[in-house]
């Protein structure tokens, strides 16, 4: 077995492993705490199945503008690595308080979590996609790396300032003190 398949099926498995993880804490967290609306932005999802689609491709060999480079796909896959480690941390910590960014919602009892990894940065489970994402096109030996980076940051950027905006009307003084004391993304970086 060649060093490029054994990354690829490394990054293949984590992306397994993130996904049922987080579809089974999804259904935990909507039983513990009901939602409280159901207001789902259908391109958010769209836009999120062809991203992971790209990434699932890619990861299989169908590359976009390729290179082959054993020190760039190792290092993607320890950007896999620390994206995946902080996301679940972060999602771990959230509990039942989670929902996905596309739903926009507060949850019936909800808390603002400021402890764990949330005591660092305000929106860790971006944080870790923004690492994993274009560690995973590294892996599979693509420079839409780069883009991705790109791209990732501006939706990003504002998927945090929406969801900002709701949590602080929802919790009004102390969401804004809690700005005050973290980073958006990656503890402290950014």
């Amino acid at each position: 077995m060649n060093i490029n398949l054994i990354l690829r099926v490394v990054t293949f498995v984590l992306l397994i492993i993130w996904r049922v993880y987080w579809q089974i804490h999804r259904k935990e967290a909507d039983l513990k705490k009901p939602k409280t609306d159901n207001n789902h932005r259908i391109t958010e999802q769209i836009f999120a199945n062809i991203a992971t689609t790209y990434l699932v491709i890619s990861l299989l060999g169908f590359i976009i503008l390729p290179f082959d480079n054993l020190l760039g796909q190792l290092s993607g896959l320890a950007l896999v690595i620390l994206g995946f480690i902080e996301g679940v941390i972060a999602r771990k910590t959230l509990d039942t308080n989670w929902t996905n960014s596309y739903e926009y919602q507060i949850k019936k009892d909800h808390e603002l979590i400021t402890n764990g990894i949330y005591k660092y940065v305000r929106h860790p489970i971006y944080g870790g996609m923004f690492l994993m994402i274009p560690g995973v096109l590294m892996v599979a030996g693509s420079y839409t790396f780069i883009a991705s980076i790109i791209i990732i940051f501006l939706v990003f950027e504002v998927f945090a300032k929406r969801e900002e905006k709701l949590l602080t009307k929802h919790f009004g003084k102390k969401y804004i003190e809690y700005k005050k004391t973290t980073k958006k993304f990656i503890p402290f970086v950014y």
